[in-house]
């Protein structure tokens, strides 16, 4: 499955580097392909408490244009960078997170025609930018250079104002090992709700 990275999901290293925050096994993010995504801008509306300010989102703006890479990832490391971005569904499977998968056609450099692909996006937010932290757009940056993308685009990246803030801040160890019980949980009901079903059938 074709992933649109547009933020810092560019970085495989700050990727890494939440995940060993959050005791996930590190998700790797190789040999992505720059690709443009059109009538789209890049914006900061979203605030995150692990980066301590404003983050990147997609906004829509004809005209416009957002650079990124095209990662092939399977559902497993999806649904990682779904507790990363903060994506939740309620009970009907609807998008109640901080961000939403949506799919959008981007166009990759070079040879190529257009392909679709999973993005992020912000869900029920304020459209006023919120100043990034130093630190993040870094970030950012970086993974911009680390996968060819244009001198422009990373000119652009660089003209965004920023807040001074901090680096991210990990999660408490209460609230790791909250989350360990509630992963455990939920694969103790799925084996459950499976084993249900096979009892069902044989009966």
């Amino acid at each position: 499955m074709l992933y649109f990275a547009y933020g810092s999901n560019l970085n495989a290293r700050a990727v890494a580097e939440w995940c060993r925050h959050h005791d996930h096994r590190p998700l790797r993010l190789q040999g992505g392909r720059p690709a443009v995504l059109d009538n789209y801008r890049l914006g900061f509306s979203v605030f995150s408490e692990y980066w301590g300010g404003g983050v990147a989102d997609i906004v829509y703006g004809p005209g416009k244009y957002v650079m990124g890479v095209l990662f092939d990832l399977n559902e497993a490391e999806l649904d990682l960078l779904d507790r990363k971005v903060g994506r939740e569904l309620d009970d009907a499977g609807r998008e109640t997170g901080i961000y939403a998968r949506t799919e959008v056609k981007v166009a990759p450099l070079g040879k190529g025609e257009p392909v679709k692909a999973i993005t992020y996006q912000g869900v029920s937010i304020d459209r006023n930018d919120i100043p990034p932290t130093r630190h993040y757009m870094d970030s950012v940056i970086q993974g911009a250079c680390a996968n060819g993308l244009s001198s422009m685009w990373v000119s652009y990246l660089q003209s965004f104002d920023t807040q001074e803030g901090r680096k991210p801040r990990p999660p408490a160890k209460e609230e790791v090992a909250r989350r360990r019980r509630a992963v455990a949980s939920s694969e103790v009901s799925g084996v459950a709700d499976v084993a249900g079903m096979c009892e069902f059938r044989v009966a």
